[in-house]
């Protein structure tokens, strides 16, 4: 089976649980004997036109290269931003984008021939694009599916007009099925569907970790207290590490706290940690390749993730197969993650003092830390093993297949 991968954007820095996702992803798919083909719009003017990997290769479709614009313009600074904003981008810019993306992820198609075509997140372009694309006679029986792999975000499109990202794929939604990566996105995203009149099946499907990959490494010394290794956003609650770091200090001087990542508010921690006195407590090593991660999850005892906005959680469970405690918020995807206590700690979000609580109360308890530790490898192994992912998947491909030879054979 080969099977066509669809990404409206994947991050330039390569970080990032999507982009881990759709990487390890495809190596099931290559153990099991299929093929991944991976497509997304250039994020730089001067992108290759695929870049190779072990298991996949990646395809950058130029499009009016509205995404690599996009990605200058996140590089600006937000003065920066509103001087260039009217230079950078035209009204029209999305349906020019669709148009051309149209053409290019058509005659692609020709070439590659997959069975099936598996979009995630296709919010606002590739869900545009391929709802032109199923109005060409040849693609009609090609079997579309997508992933809904984040909550409802704000968005401002290139003509101006705010809207959401959710309400942006209600607007054109030609897929047959739709996967929810917890159940919170699907119950939400069944609204946003309701409300258009679109009675499109949705289906839950938690993500997965490998376990040959993420696991406890018992050969590793603890080298930092505490770890966060994600994006540098308002979602991730990255801006309350440095009130939490002054008030661990009080009773921790010593800690010390791993950052890994980007984001556009990495400047703005930085300047905190520095005006509270934490910044020789941080270790940040900037972006890191994706193999390294689970070494450096094993080097932490405690992993964080205090999120406002959680859809699942992958990094979540990257750190439990590592048997590493993790404090996370008790809202959207973590909650379905993640029991109280038993298999991690959760802390409502925004509060700081609980976070610095639940952190504290783990350093100070090594039965209690290591027996968290436990129990959460053995969730993963139950509940969240890559394998049981792909299984699951595999056979939704298979149906989503059978279902249209048998309607094209009933049209015939």
């Amino acid at each position: 089976m080969k099977v066509l991968h669809l990404c409206d954007s994947l991050n330039p820095a390569g970080l990032g649980g999507y982009e881990s996702y759709l990487h390890y992803l495809s190596q099931q798919l290559a153990d099991r004997g299929h093929e991944s083909v991976v497509v997304t719009q250039s994020a730089r003017r001067d992108s290759p036109e695929y870049i190779d990997f072990e298991c996949y290769r990646i395809y950058n479709l130029q499009g009016n290269l509205l995404e690599a614009r996009k990605w200058e313009f996140f590089s600006l600074s937000e003065k920066e931003r509103l001087k260039s904003v009217d230079k950078m981008f035209q009204s029209d810019d999305l349906i020019l984008n669709v148009t051309a993306l149209e053409q290019q992820l058509s005659s692609l198609i020709k070439t590659v021939k997959p069975d099936l075509v598996h979009a995630h997140s296709p919010y606002v372009v590739f869900n545009r694009v391929i709802g032109k694309i199923r109005e060409h006679e040849n693609f009609r029986s090609l079997p579309i599916l997508a992933t809904i792999h984040g909550r409802p975000k704000p968005l401002v499109l290139p003509d101006g007009r705010k809207t959401t990202d959710y309400d942006a794929f209600a607007d054109e939604c030609p897929f047959d099925l739709i996967l929810a990566v917890s159940n919170n996105v699907a119950d939400v995203l069944g609204r946003y569907l309701k409300n258009r009149n679109k009675s499109i099946p949705i289906r839950t499907l938690y993500l997965g970790v490998d376990l040959s990959v993420f696991y406890p490494q018992q050969d590793v010394s603890k080298k930092w207290d505490i770890a966060f290794l994600g994006r540098f956003e308002a979602m991730k609650a990255v801006d309350l590490f440095p009130e939490m770091l002054g008030l661990l200090k009080q009773e921790f001087p010593k800690l010390r706290f791993l950052l890994t990542g980007e984001g556009s508010l990495k400047n703005q921690v930085f300047e905190g940690f520095e005006r509270d006195g934490v910044s020789s407590m941080v270790d940040y090593l900037g972006v890191v390749n994706t193999d390294k991660v689970p070494n450096l999850i094993n080097q932490c005892r405690v992993f964080i993730y205090p999120s406002r906005e959680e859809p699942f959680g992958l990094s979540i469970l990257e750190a439990m197969a590592c048997g590493v405690p993790v404090v996370t918020t008790n809202v959207f995807g973590p909650s379905e993650i993640i029991t109280n206590n038993i298999d991690g700690l959760t802390v409502p979000p925004e509060n700081v003092d609980e976070l610095v609580h639940a952190i504290a109360f783990l350093m100070k308890n090594e039965d209690f830390r290591a027996r968290i530790g436990e129990n959460a490898r053995k969730t993963v192994e139950s509940r969240f093993d890559i394998k049981q992912h792909y299984d699951r998947l595999i056979q939704l491909y298979q149906e989503l297949i059978d279902e249209k030879k048998k309607s094209d054979n009933g049209t015939l």
